[in-house]
């Protein structure tokens, strides 16, 4: 079973970036990844209020099969995930955001370790404050 990273955020039909719980109002609307622009599944969790996008393997883009950071986790993120699911199935990880460099177009960026510029976060290497 392959497991991708929740995602809280994605485009609407539209091009507007929505959160998960405001798309509760729209369940039925085409979401794509902000990052990655492959189709996501919408899953609005009813009952928990707890809703989340995920990608599928079968609606990936090139880009996403190679540089989405929510296809790609890190090898010890993944297995921390699967450890911490076993103990507390109910909680959510938290998404780590940080400074930014990405020496692929000499730009700085806020947030997730993904340059939208690039589409990559190969070039990227983290900021870190003095």
């Amino acid at each position: 079973m392959t497991i991708y990273a929740k995602s809280f955020i994605a485009l609407d039909g539209n091009q507007r970036l929505t959160g998960a719980t405001t798309a509760q109002i729209s369940p039925y609307d085409h979401y794509t990844c902000h990052l990655c622009g492959s189709a996501l599944v919408y899953n609005p969790e009813w009952v928990t209020s707890r809703p989340w996008f995920e990608h599928t393997r079968e609606d990936l883009t090139e880009n996403g099969r190679h540089h989405c950071p929510y296809v790609h986790l890190e090898p010890e993120e993944a297995r921390r995930i699967r450890m911490l699911r076993r103990y507390m199935p109910d909680v959510l990880p938290m998404v780590r955001k940080a400074d930014w460099y990405c020496s692929g177009c000499n730009s700085d960026y806020h947030g997730e370790r993904y340059c939208v510029d690039c589409r990559t976060g190969n070039h990227s290497t983290e900021i870190y404050q003095s």
